[in-house]
């Protein structure tokens, strides 16, 4: 593909999360990113989706999705359970494609994605949307030139009233507040300490009815003293910081998962505002999608079958922890 040439994109599923998606797009600067279609289970959906956004063309299922020659690549925003079916389906058709996170609910259906997409020659990445802002580039930075010595803990406390709703609560939908937005302490611990821990304890677990966890604290060792420490609820809104302490000072991150502004011990605090959008976003900061966007865009002109800022081993490491965490504590899908 032409570097000048558009991206062309395809949704599937008409939802909140592909909304702010599509919203986040239209904020890229000369944006070569062009949406052609969506889909939905709903064809109804998909129609009103494609009105409200001046997309051309609308499909009632995947199957036409895949189909359309003119999509180039598609973003999976379905629900969790679906996001295995429907990412097969575009990789077996030839697409590239940029999942919602978490890829899949069990590590083996994300290996079997992963090798797909490898075994066909295109681009897949689980969208860990936290890699991709100007935060973490500057992060990573930070912690390279030993700003703040060896770092010895990431501390992390994430919370939002989300108890309630189907997504969370509801097991046959992959429910979990592990799986909702744990998985972002643990991507943050990936990112700062580099090598995968060698314990992993969580405690204090809250499960509800359905057996499916809505509230959870884990600690992580990563040996030699290092370690990560989250309290993850969706029972109470929290301060969803993160702090990152070293020898010689500590970093902190605002909404560390989609992070706009990092302070630090001894200097000005550093910020990275978000452009206005056409469309109100539905969750925090869902503007700054658009740094996903603009990686899947460079990977794929480069004819890459990854991003070097999250890998498939990367994400497969998170899938595994994630795993073993579940494991510990009797969270089970019939997967």
């Amino acid at each position: 593909m032409q570097s000048q040439a558009n991206l062309n994109w395809g949704i599937a599923a008409a939802g909140r999360i592909t909304q702010d998606f599509v919203t986040a797009l239209g904020t890229v600067e000369k944006s070569r990113h062009v949406v052609v279609a969506v889909a939905d289970v709903d064809g109804q959906r998909a129609q009103q989706f494609a009105q409200r956004n001046q997309i051309p063309r609308h499909y009632d299922g995947f199957d036409a999705l895949a189909l359309d020659r003119e999509v180039e690549v598609v973003y999976v925003g379905t629900l969790n359970p679906f996001h295995y079916a429907v990412v097969h389906l575009m990789l077996a058709r030839g697409k590239n494609v940029l999942c919602e996170t978490p890829m899949c609910l069990s590590v083996e259906q994300a290996k079997e994605l992963y090798t797909l997409a490898e075994q066909r020659g295109v681009f897949l990445m689980e969208g860990m949307w936290s890699r991709f802002f100007p935060s973490y580039d500057r992060l990573r930075e930070l912690l390279k030139n030993d700003v703040i010595g060896e770092v010895t803990q990431v501390k992390v406390q994430h919370g939002f009233r989300l108890a309630h709703m189907e997504r969370v609560c509801n097991r046959s939908l992959g429910g979990s507040i592990l799986m909702d937005i744990g998985i972002y302490a643990l991507q943050l611990g990936q990112f700062v300490f580099g090598v995968s821990p060698v314990k992993i304890l969580p405690s204090g677990t809250q499960l509800n009815k359905e057996r499916v966890d809505v509230q959870i604290d884990f600690m992580l060792d990563y040996g030699d003293g290092r370690r990560l420490v989250a309290l993850v609820t969706g029972l109470e809104n929290l301060e969803n910081d993160a702090v990152i302490t070293g020898t010689k000072g500590e970093i902190k991150l605002s909404n560390y998962w989609c992070c706009t502004q990092i302070s630090r011990s001894n200097a000005p605090p550093e910020s990275w505002p978000l452009p206005r959008a056409k469309f109100d976003f539905h969750y925090t900061n869902t503007c700054g999608l658009r740094y996903e966007a603009e990686e899947v865009r460079r990977c794929i002109e480069k004819r890459l079958l990854e991003s070097p800022k999250f890998t498939h081993a990367e994400s497969l490491e998170l899938a595994a922890i994630a795993d073993e965490i579940r494991r510990q504590i009797g969270v089970v899908y019939d997967v």
